[in-house]
């Protein structure tokens, strides 16, 4: 088991899955904070204007 982690962890796949999950992060975070600044007003109910 050692052995089949030191080899994932020294080959290719672990770089490229460090970034996938950089990425997620980022796509997430981004998605979230542009939903509530670009969607916001969209949604909620403003009655004043």
């Amino acid at each position: 088991m050692i052995d089949i982690l030191h080899q994932f962890a020294t080959g290719p796949g672990f770089p490229v899955a460090v970034l996938v999950c950089g990425a997620v992060i980022v796509v997430t975070e981004a998605a979230r904070a542009s939903r509530r600044a670009l969607w916001g007003d969209l949604f909620t109910e403003d009655f004043d204007e």
